[in-house]
């Protein structure tokens, strides 16, 4: 038998040669990623095995190596089984040989064509494999260490803006005690349940804020209880702690109309939410020179209850309103960009939910509490 005859009986046989092939290779309990797609490569395979006259880098079968590769990574197939694959179609082969042309001289040069062909091929799909490998893992470091370097980021504006927070009530509470000192030694004691009454609200505030960004962080392990509370008492122990700076500011506060319900939250970090949303109008109208008005009101609206806050300060900018509530996404020049967020997330937690309403004239924000 030349070697023209004999490749000749190997493609007359491709069918027995694969169907064997593929019954060792299930016995060897190797998994098929997709029957139609794979007996397609194997057929492939076959035809480049065969065709030794045409050059290894210019045969289609190579040319498809990169999606070949696709197909064995996003079915998860690991270098170890495709190096199985190959050695027991090269097994199959050689059986067929033996079993089916035992009787005929073999033209072992043409054999010697064939594995020279399986062997480049191996090599070549092991280099390519190993490549995209080394690619996904640089890819994958390179992204490990920019999501590090994100968190490093947030984590250096996280604590800016707790400082930035913190800062104005602990300045506050030091020139009171500063006071009260001054106080005690004139023995002016009349004069220092006003004082030790600020100090209690402006560490309320910093309770707040503490309260706020642990929730930010999701640190259920000290999450704050939930209560029956009074909305109106909400409301009114807010409007106490800001009324100083609604006084400063010469803002007129109105009330619309205040309906009390009982709400099953979390006290201070929703008084945290208002405080954020009154802060936030009173911020909004510092350019406007008079006129500086807040109006505050509550209703039950079927199975809601809603706080909503309304000042006459400038309309949100268009660009901010799709990203407003995005943690460090702020128009303020001294703002920090986490009050919404924080806010967000509390009234998340609360089984509600915080909306806003902007134009020219004036702009809400709601505080929703699903019943």
């Amino acid at each position: 038998m030349d070697e023209l005859q004999f490749m000749t009986v190997l493609r007359n046989n491709r069918d027995p040669i694969i169907h064997n092939w593929l019954h060792e290779f299930h016995e060897n309990g190797l998994q098929i990623y997709e029957e139609t797609s794979f007996l397609q490569e194997a057929h492939s395979y076959f035809t480049f095995m065969m065709d030794t006259d045409i050059p290894f880098e210019e045969h289609e079968h190579v040319k498809r190596v990169p999606y070949y590769y696709k197909n064995l990574f996003e079915n998860k197939i690991s270098s170890s089984d495709l190096l199985r694959s190959n050695h027991i179609w090269r097994n199959s082969l050689m059986r067929f040989i033996e079993e089916e042309l035992h009787d005929q001289l073999i033209p072992m040069h043409a054999v010697r064509k064939i594995n020279h062909r399986l062997d480049q091929f191996e090599r070549y799909v092991f280099v390519y494999y190993n490549e995209c490998t080394d690619r996904l893992l640089a890819d994958k470091e390179s992204t490990i260490t920019e999501l590090h370097e994100a968190r490093m980021t947030i984590i250096g504006k996280m604590a800016a803006s707790m400082a930035h927070e913190i800062r104005n009530p602990l300045t506050s509470v030091l020139g009171f005690i500063k006071m009260i000192r001054h106080q005690i030694s004139n023995r002016s004691y009349d004069k220092l349940i006003p004082y030790l009454d600020i100090i209690e609200i402006e560490f309320q505030n910093i309770q707040m804020h503490i309260t706020g960004f642990l929730c930010f962080s999701k640190k259920d392990v000290i999450e704050e209880s939930f209560v029956d509370v009074s909305s109106r008492s909400v409301i009114e122990t807010v409007i106490s702690l800001i009324q100083p700076r609604i006084i400063d500011e010469n803002i007129e506060l109105t009330f619309d109309s205040i309906r009390d319900t009982t709400l099953h939250i979390q006290k201070i970090a929703i008084q945290q939410v208002l405080s954020n949303i009154l802060i936030n109008s009173i911020d909004a109208m510092y350019q406007i020179e008079g006129g500086r008005k807040i109006n505050v009101s509550s209703r039950l609206d079927g199975e809601n209850y809603i706080i909503s806050v309304t000042n006459n300060g400038p309309e949100i900018p268009s660009s901010m309103k799709d990203s407003l509530f995005t943690p460090f996404v702020t128009s303020k020049k001294e703002g920090t960009g986490l009050g919404l967020a924080i806010s967000k997330q509390i009234m998340n937690r609360n089984k509600g939910d915080i909306l806003f309403t902007s134009n020219p004239e004036e702009t809400t924000f709601m505080m929703v509490f699903h019943l």
